[in-house]
């Protein structure tokens, strides 16, 4: 049995990047995944690496939102009904963190974390010669409610050390004058960038053959041996890796990894879906969030991403139509020349992001077992705070002092 000193469930950007700093940190490291490394929830983002993104899925307003978008299948928010008492306690704990105080007691932590991450992912895109656009992002908004709303965010950015901007529509229009606009106005935040989140994870592994990293693909963890309260090894496809210390970074789907050490971790998958558009009706030169609809706009190089909507519904990728044509349908109620028609019949990607009920990510080691560290749940942010998140696990697995306080990520708080 090969024996390493740190095995990572997952091959993801956060299972990949655990894997680059820990190599990086002299660790021989194994990285098992499931899949193929040609798609997952990495591959199919809006590409964002975005500071501007501090306020937690779990959010005041967003659970009567949430009810009413429930009475819609089309709606940006969607919660399927079902019999199920792991969601039923993670739709009580989504509720119970839908408060002012605790987007109060978890901003800054969020935007310390991309602050953080959006320097080394800047790093690592340097070091891959991809390009890493530093652009900016407006939230363009079409109702007086929203964007007064959105207003009060980027004041609360700039207390935070990201820089907000409000836009009137001949700003927004000076700024971007290649897309036609229906909107009142909206805000930029200038410090957020965005990369091809594709080629970034299809380039990431060239990082770590230098290093004394090792990916398995097709390699689903079935079986772990556990003795005296730390994991000795697990198993893949009939064998058997032993390692000191383990990394669970399968996103969504580590929950069912996580019953079989006899650990429940309250997190759902939250469906979303993405379509790539090539030569569309006109390519913006920066990216957008459209904040009613909670649509996402990514120009990458040879063509625009559309990305939106949230279905909590279990582990199931399947393209719901009615869902996805929906989330495409209110793009012009945005952006006029993208038409519904034109974009209707494009492939759908569908994948699950990994939500936790509070709204911040799992990074921590667990109380059961010493030797596994918790790196999962981080929603719409997992492009962001990938790195961040890697860089925080190496520094876990060293036991040193970490780049920032997580205390409120622990692996232990449910």
């Amino acid at each position: 049995m090969k024996h390493y000193d740190v095995i990572v469930i997952g091959g993801g950007i956060v299972g990949l990047s655990s894997a680059y700093y820990l190599g990086k940190a002299g660790k021989s490291v194994l990285v098992l995944d499931k899949g193929n490394g040609t798609d997952g929830c990495s591959f199919g983002n809006a590409g964002y690496v975005s500071p501007s993104h501090f306020i937690p899925l779990s959010s005041p307003g967003i659970v009567s939102k949430g009810l009413k978008w429930m009475m819609s299948s089309d709606s940006p928010f969607y919660l399927k009904p079902r019999l199920n008492l792991d969601l039923a306690r993670w739709g009580w704990q989504f509720m119970q963190h839908a408060t002012d105080q605790h987007v109060s007691a978890s901003k800054k932590l969020l935007a310390d974390l991309s602050i953080l991450s959006r320097s080394l992912h800047k790093e690592i895109a340097e070091e891959l010669k991809l390009n890493f656009r530093e652009e900016g992002i407006v939230m363009l908004c079409n109702t007086e409610k929203t964007l007064k709303h959105e207003i009060e965010i980027g004041e609360m950015a700039a207390d935070l050390g990201v820089p907000a901007k409000t836009m009137s529509m001949n700003e927004l229009d000076a700024l971007d004058p290649n897309v036609k606009k229906n909107a009142l106005g909206g805000v930029f935040f200038p410090q957020d960038a965005f990369t091809d989140p594709k080629i970034f994870m299809k380039q990431l592994p060239s990082l770590l053959k230098p290093l004394d990293v090792t990916i398995e693909y097709g390699a689903a963890v079935t079986k772990f041996n556990n003795v005296g309260g730390k994991i000795q090894s697990v198993q893949a496809n009939s064998i058997d890796y032993s390692a000191d210390q383990f990394v669970m970074a399968a996103g969504s789907f580590s929950p069912p990894l996580m019953k079989k050490l006899g650990l429940r971790l309250l997190l759902e998958p939250g469906k979303g879906y993405s379509v790539d558009w090539v030569n569309p009706a006109s390519m913006p030169s920066v990216s957008y969030i459209f904040v009613e609809a909670r649509v996402a706009i990514t120009p990458l190089a040879d063509r625009v991403r559309l990305a939106g909507t949230m279905e909590i519904g279990g582990l199931n990728e399947h393209v719901n139509m009615t869902r996805a044509h929906g989330f495409l349908r209110s793009i012009q109620n945005y952006f006029p020349d993208y038409e519904f028609e034109k974009i209707k019949d494009l492939p759908i990607w569908a994948g699950l992001r990994p939500c936790s009920p509070d709204g911040l990510p799992y990074v921590g080691r667990t109380r059961k077992y010493k030797n596994l560290i918790l790196a999962t749940g981080h929603a719409m942010l997992g492009f962001t705070l990938g790195p961040a998140t890697g860089k925080l696990v190496m520094e876990i697995a060293l036991e040193e002092k970490t780049s920032l306080e997580i205390g409120m990520l622990s692996a232990n708080r449910y």
